[in-house]
């Protein structure tokens, strides 16, 4: 969508969904999912695949005479700049995937702060996961001049008694307003945890900014970077 909108044919199954970052004009195009028969009754020349898949369809499209390739998995914004220069590449947009990237670049640039003293920022998801380093929530709490509270590598699900025994400056939260409710909302189900939310500022990350650390990553980072000056 950031290089070729013009050129979609079809979107996701997830494109309509309350966590989908696409325009009301393209909400309206076919659905596709990971199937060879369904990509096929489609007729695009060129599919790109969610991270992790197309591993069977990918060669059977191949045989049928098209192009695809798959979204890179990553945490940082290092893979953002490699999959605008990936699929630059294959769909011959390199030139605008070359200006994506100097615009990311300028605004990571815009973010950096040399102040010493860094506020502690404690991420919650809806359901009482957590992130610490080697993910995108701390690339972003990073980038946006903030030390992440949570040192232990990965995505992790903290117990209750652990959450409240921590001291952040802001608390960064996420999919509280659009995300999917179940027995596990512990932040929304917890009476200790929602006291313990309430006595810290906060901050609410749309859940769309960041799923597997997209494009839109930069947009989370400076609305921290702006909540943290304020802290300041």
């Amino acid at each position: 969508m950031a290089l070729a909108p013009e050129r979609i044919s079809a979107l996701s199954w997830q494109s309509r969904d309350a966590l989908s970052r696409a325009p009301n004009d393209l909400k309206i195009l076919p659905q596709a999912w990971d199937s060879a028969e369904a990509l096929l009754a489609l007729d695009a020349d060129y599919v790109l695949f969610g991270a992790g898949e197309g591993f069977s369809s990918g060669p059977i499209l191949t045989k049928a005479g098209k192009h695809s390739s798959a979204v890179e998995w990553g945490e940082d914004f290092t893979a953002v700049k490699n999959n605008f220069q990936n699929i630059g590449e294959a769909i011959g947009a390199q030139d605008q995937a070359r200006r994506q990237i100097h615009d990311l670049d300028d605004r990571l640039r815009r973010l950096e702060t040399r102040k010493a003293t860094k506020p502690k920022v404690l991420y919650l998801s809806r359901s009482g996961g957590s992130a610490g380093p080697n993910t995108y929530v701390d690339a972003v709490i990073k980038a946006a001049g903030g030390q992440n509270i949570i040192e232990t590598a990965g995505w992790i699900n903290p117990d209750p008694e652990f959450l409240i025994a921590l001291q952040p400056d802001l608390i960064l939260t996420s999919y509280f307003h659009d995300g999917y409710d179940s027995a596990h909302s512990v932040p929304l189900r917890h009476k200790a945890v929602r006291k313990f939310i309430s006595r810290h500022p906060r901050l609410e990350i749309p859940g769309s900014l960041w799923p597997c650390a997209g494009p839109d990553l930069i947009d989370a980072a400076e609305l921290l970077h702006e909540k943290l000056e304020d802290l300041r």
